[in-house]
């Protein structure tokens, strides 16, 4: 179904199956009345052509659909572009001499369905083109979503504008522009069946990821009313001309559709009218609906043939009124459509624009040389090239092909026909000769295809030099006549990405449209229809309060604020889904109001600020707006154009598999070992090839040197850790990556081989290696033109990336190559992206800590999360490396340090460079979806001047990194207690330095007041520990906050909700199956601070807490003590309240802790966890029953003397044997025989997978 309902009467969606692409259904609806308007108008343009003395050749059939199809393009032009009486001779027309008042007038091919005057003037003052342009297309009721199209033109200079150019209108100003459709699509109408089908993006079906439905309509009934006014006088005044058709076959063909053509021009103004075709052709002469070239032949031909042809032409006029017209067989829209869609076929030109270009170069970056004009030594870039300068070459855009180019041909280059944006060449004869062209259009040098728009990175506009660049680096360098004739060029090429590739995104600053600019910075989306909308929405994460600003897309002057929030049906276990109301900004001159608010802001970023976080009522619902949903980059939505693919297309890559070349172990050769990466080992290798590289010729830009036995190449052999066997999978992965995609700038990957036990990758050896050790040896040496230099490459390889919608997942300095160092004057360095490694997917949670700030933080909780916004975080981290020398951000921080840093939001330093730092922070930005696109950090590092940046090496004072570990003592809002000792208490708190809610709980532990000077020392020294530590099964450390100049430090922990295991096992019934895994977290724990060389001291079920019913976590380390190097235990010199009963004898004899020792404290907690807490089953009422009622020190020594004897804690009730001797196994009375936790890791683990699968009715029991 089209989009708009007036089309629906004369049109048909029948080809390709798009829905709403017409075709014109006036003549077509059978085939005996088609076939016979087709006969008419043929047999009256041969008896019409023989009546002037020239032979009947047999034209195409007009009204056919091959006719419909339109030939092959045999040249090309520019659009012709002026609105002049027919009548005109050609040097007024191409002057375009309008009479302007003063001021400025706008001409227009058509005024509105009323027909108002065909212009609209402006008086003095100052004006934007694009302002002008919605002024002129609201005017004419041209939608927000189809003006776009359009854009001003000046006939007398030859120019168009961009939007972003502004007018300086004075009451002397005389100027006078043409309001033209620029951007055009050929085959838009969908009749031709030779020709990729063109339609407006459609949103995804419900019931299928790949499913769309049909396309919509590409214009509304203005624009195409508009195009067709314009389609009829560029016709007439020769877009395409009989001076441009070599063959008499070519020009009897010509001249045969041009009189149907005729026809098709005075039945639309019969139609239009209420005339019949014989009234019309006496208010109109056909010879005014006829190109211009043929009419001055007719008017050159004798009195008597023109005479002839009036009279025939007449006759013919009278039968197609009677059996066509007449018969009601034509519709007002099919006429149009079939004039379009014949005016294609006759004018290849019609809707491109050929610029002459006076240099132009394609090498890549890496070889790239200065242009030079017709000899001359290189020009200064921003200097205007001289006016005597003869054009080389030819640049053809246009909105089917791209961007195309060729050489201008010797005979052409040397006497250049003047064209004009009519379309018409230069005459140097006199009125009527026809010199035939210097140089047949199919002798002249093919076109050469540089890229499609989809392909452009970014654009590079200096003076009269642009470079566009491709996403395989490639760049077309152009050198045109002027830097107005450039900004044209841009502006085009800018135009056209938008409409088929990024809707939100400019390629240029110098071409970027003020709304576009000013909708980027808030979050606004173009004028999209609901549909694509409420498609976006459902991609995102189910939540309150997400919104979606968009333009109107039927005022220019309207936004929609679309909100949402989660609708729960009643009923248990029926899934929410989305529910949503809209809301209108007014915008009112230079100001903007919601509607039904009185109050006005001054920008859409006051107003939303104003808005977050407020409740706007819709009838009896209230939808609060808190988060925005910015427009991503390359967003499907009708605001995109979509143009079928064309046979020979690349492939599109399939990662679903895993596709890379196998290496056999024998084409391997092992060298020397090159250091560690993430569970893996790093050599340097050989790789033997017979013949060619072949499939990696592109991406070597130094060849290797060939052997006797075919070639030997340097390659990087990265083999997985032997004990990393289990995430062999995820390794591949990555390889089957990394062997897939292909660029100047990423490392290529060879392929895979398996060697017995080892997985092994072979990548390229890079020559210079990682990018961080080289800034590191060369610090203060390094330009920063080679830095912006190595940015401009790394971006360029994951802009890449991104267009593929694929992650790297681990950039920074050290995975950048270097391939050509660059150092040297008048060099550039070369850089290439390895390869991220394993795949993320597979990294633990403190691998992932360790990635900070690398990482993105939405990564580190959630591996899910990772997106190819994760990559523009990294980029920003890595281009602070880049700016510092590789001084690496947060590098003396611990992990608990590193996280809370992103728990906190704080920021990285930033350099004093203002242009860098703004692009930096807006990279590191903590809301994923306003990350810049990579082709928008591409664009703006190009704008950058080095020569003009400050020292980007220094840090801006005002952006020192913050220590997140500090808490302020006036944000700490108590809330209750959660427990206290002897010394000190632990209490729960908010920390909410915004003091607007939103604060964290936190557990605050602090000593009691009158504590002695050793406590306090032994207190600070738990705080010294807790910093180091970092697992996920010990609670987590989160800072310190101190008064009285440190005198008072309370130490800052996580909030772990569910309280100890002690308090926790008594209230929750806990099958043996979760004991046992409680056990193994335990044992996790300890195992890694034994590592770090720490003993607890005081591992009880009391200081082990639940942080939910799957995980516990180690805490209170207030008697845990670092053991010397060197030593295998710690010797307590100082009195305390120690936790005897759980602890081993050496212990209590000689006041030793081994490592050993937490491990009988284990024993005791295993106990613990058996007899689920059980107050009259603890250690120390089972102890007291077996010593009797004693206290004191006698308590500990009756203790010795039964621990001794060989007495241990019985065997819980229901506990399995092989747990209990597991048990009697930690409390051996040599220490030295007890198991290390390490060990005790997968004995627990075997436990637990046995009993989670068993009734417990089978339990062995003791």
């Amino acid at each position: 179904m089209s989009t708009f309902p007036w089309l629906q009467a004369s049109v048909v969606t029948t080809f390709g199956g798009h829905g709403a692409v017409p075709c014109w259904v006036g003549v077509a609806a059978c085939g005996r009345e088609k076939s016979g308007v087709v006969k008419d108008l043929r047999e009256a343009a041969v008896y019409a052509l023989s009546c002037l003395g020239l032979p009947a050749v047999m034209p195409v059939p007009l009204l056919t659909p091959r006719a419909l199809a339109g030939g092959r393009p045999s040249g090309a032009g520019a659009m012709p572009l002026c609105q002049c009486a027919a009548k005109r001779s050609e040097s007024d027309m191409e002057g375009c001499c309008f009479s302007a008042a003063s001021g400025l007038r706008v001409h227009l091919h058509w005024g509105g369905p009323d027909e108002p005057e065909r212009h609209r003037s402006y008086a003095p003052g100052r004006l934007c083109a694009e302002d002008i342009c919605i002024d002129v297309a609201r005017r004419l009721g041209i939608t927000p979503l189809c003006y776009s199209l359009f854009a001003l033109y000046d006939p007398q200079a030859r120019l168009w504008f961009p939007p972003n150019h502004i007018f300086e209108i004075s009451k002397d100003t005389s100027l006078s522009l043409l309001f033209r459709m620029r951007f055009y699509f050929r085959n838009w109408h969908g009749l031709s069946e030779k020709e990729p089908a063109v339609y407006r993006s459609a949103p995804r079906h419900s019931n299928g990821p790949d499913e769309r439905s049909p396309g919509s309509a590409l214009l509304d009934r203005a624009s195409f009313e508009y195009l067709f006014e314009q389609g009829k006088f560029e016709f007439v005044n020769d877009v395409a001309s009989l001076q441009d058709l070599a063959t008499e076959q070519d020009l009897h063909r010509f001249k045969n559709e041009s009189l149907g053509m005729a026809v098709l021009h005075l039945s639309h103004l019969a139609l239009r009218r209420g005339l019949s075709l014989e009234e019309a052709a006496k208010k109109c002469s056909f010879k005014d609906c006829i190109p211009w070239s043929f009419r001055r032949q007719i008017q050159q031909s004798s009195s008597l043939t023109r005479l002839r042809l009036r009279s025939v032409f007449r006759r013919f006029v009278q039968h197609f009124q009677r059996h066509t017209v007449g018969a009601g067989r034509l519709t007002e829209q099919g006429v149009m459509y079939k004039y379009l869609a014949t005016l294609e076929s006759l004018a290849p030109r019609f809707g491109a624009e050929l610029y002459p270009v006076l240099a132009l170069d394609t090498s890549r970056e890496d070889d790239r040389t200065p242009l030079y004009v017709n000899g001359e030594p290189p020009m200064p870039v921003d200097a205007p090239p001289h006016g005597d300068c003869l054009p080389t070459h030819e640049v053809l855009v246009t909105g089917a092909d791209g961007i195309r180019w060729r050489p201008v041909p010797v005979e052409v280059t040397e006497s250049p026909p003047h064209r004009g944006y009519f379309g018409r060449k230069g005459r140097s004869k006199e009125p009527g000769s026809r010199e035939p062209p210097t140089l047949a259009e199919h002798n002249k040098p093919k076109w050469v295809q540089f890229c499609d728009f989809q392909e452009i990175t970014h654009v590079v506009l200096t003076g009269a030099c642009v470079g566009i660049h491709r996403q395989d680096n490639q760049c077309l360098e152009l050198v045109l006549p002027s830097p107005e004739v450039a900004l044209s060029l841009v502006s085009l090429v800018d135009g056209y990405f938008r409409l088929t590739a990024d809707a939100s995104h400019y390629l240029c600053h110098e071409v970027a449209p003020p709304r576009l600019v000013m909708s980027i910075l808030h979050g606004i989306h173009g004028p999209m229809q609901e549909e694509f909308v409420l498609a976006k929405l459902r991609q995102e994460p189910l939540e309150d309060g997400l919104y979606v600003l968009r333009w109107s897309v039927m005022d220019f002057d309207r936004m929609i604020l679309l909100v949402a929030k989660r609708s729960c049906p009643q009923g248990s276990g029926t899934q929410a889904s989305l529910q949503h109301r809209q809301f209108r900004i007014q915008q009112k001159g230079d100001t903007f109001v919601l509607e039904g608010w009185d109050r006005a802001f001054l920008s859409v970023r006051q107003l939303l600020d104003t808005l977050k976080g407020c409740t706007l009522k819709s009838g009896n619902e209230n939808f609060t707006v808190c988060r925005c949903c910015p427009p991503k980059p390359g967003e499907i939505s009708d605001l995109i154009i979509t143009r079928k693919v064309k046979a020979g297309a690349k492939p599109m890559l399939n990662l679903t598999q895993l596709r890379f070349h196998q290496i056999r172990k024998d084409e391997i050769t092992q060298r020397a070992h090159l250091g560690q990466g993430t569970r893996t080992n790093i050599y340097e290798g050989l790789l033997h090839v017979c013949g060619g590289v072949g499939a990696n010729d592109e991406a070597e830009p130094f060849p290797p040197e060939p052997n006797n036995n075919g070639q030997e190449l340097r390659v990087v052999l990265k083999m997985l850790d032997p004990s990393h066997r289990d995430i062999a999978l995820a390794f591949f992965e990555t390889a089957s990556l990394m062997s897939q995609v292909s660029h100047v700038h990423l490392a290529f990957v060879h392929g895979v081989c398996v060697r017995g036990s080892e997985n092994i990758m072979v990548e390229e050896f890079v020559e210079h290696g990682p990018l961080d050790v080289l800034l590191r040896k060369e610090k203060g040496r390094v330009t920063v033109s080679w830095k912006i230099t190595v940015a401009k490459q790394l971006a360029s390889a994951l802009s890449y990336l991104e267009d593929k919608n694929l992650v790297h997942g681990n950039v920074c300095a050290k995975n950048i190559l270097l391939a050509r160092r660059g150092l040297e004057d008048g060099a550039m360095p070369f850089v290439k992206l390895s390869d991220p490694g394993i795949s993320f997917s597979v990294l633990s949670r403190e691998e992932r800590v360790d990635r900070i700030p690398w990482i993105a933080p939405e990564c580190v909780q959630d591996v899910s999360s990772l997106s190819p916004a994760a990559d523009k975080w990294s980029f920003g981290t890595t281009l602070l490396e880049i700016c510092f020398d590789a001084d690496v951000p947060l590098k003396e921080r611990t992990p608990p340090e590193k996280e809370r840093f992103y728990e906190k939001r704080h920021h990285l330093p930033e350099p004093s460079c203002r242009e860098l730092a703004t692009l930096i922070s807006q990279c590191l930005n903590y809301a994923p979806g306003e990350r810049p696109s990579f082709r928008t950090i591409l664009r703006d590092l190009t704008q950058l001047q080095p020569h003009n940046l400050l020292d980007i090496s220094s840090v801006n004072p005002e952006f020192l990194v913050s220590d997140p570990t500090v808490f302020q003592k006036r944000y700490l809002k108590k809330i209750r207690e959660l427990g206290e000792g002897h010394f000190g208490k632990v209490s729960l708190y908010c920390y909410d330095p915004t003091n607007d809610g939103t604060g964290e709980m936190v557990a605050v532990k602090s000593l009691k007041s009158g504590c002695s000077q050793q406590l306090l020392a032994s207190w600070k020294r738990e705080i010294e520990i807790l910093k180091t530590l970092y697992h996920e099964n010990i609670v987590k450390y989160k800072g310190c906050c101190s008064e009285q100049g440190d005198k008072i430090v309370q130490l800052i922990m996580e909030y772990v909700p569910l309280g100890s295991l002690r308090d926790y096992l008594p209230k929750h019934n806990v099958g043996l199956a979760r004991i046992l895994l409680f056990a193994q977290q335990i044992c996790e724990g300890m195992a890694y601070l034994h590592s770090l060389h720490y003993i607890h001291r005081d591992l009880a079920a009391r200081n082990v807490l639940v942080e939910n019913e799957n995980v516990v976590k180690i805490g209170d380390f207030g008697l845990a003590k670092a053991v010397p190097e060197g030593h295998e235990y710690y010797r307590v010199r100082e009195d305390g309240d120690s936790p005897v009963f759980w602890y081993a004898v050496e212990c209590l004899k000689e006041c030793k802790f081994y490592y050993a020792s937490d491990v009988w404290s284990f024993g005791v907690t295993l106990y613990e966890l058996l007899t689920r807490c059980d107050p009259s089953q603890s250690p120390p009422a089972k102890f007291l029953e077996m010593i009797g009622a004693t206290q004191g020190q006698m308590t500990v020594l009756r203790l010795i003397e039964l621990l001794d004897r060989g007495k241990r804690l019985p065997s819980p009730k229901d506990c399995p044997c092989e747990i209990y001797r597991l048990m009697k196994n930690c409390w051996e009375a040599e220490a030295s025989f007890r198991p290390a936790f390490q060990n005790l890791v997968p004995v627990l683990r075997a436990f637990h997978e046995k009993y989670k699968a068993q009734a417990p009715s089978v339990f062995s029991l003791c």
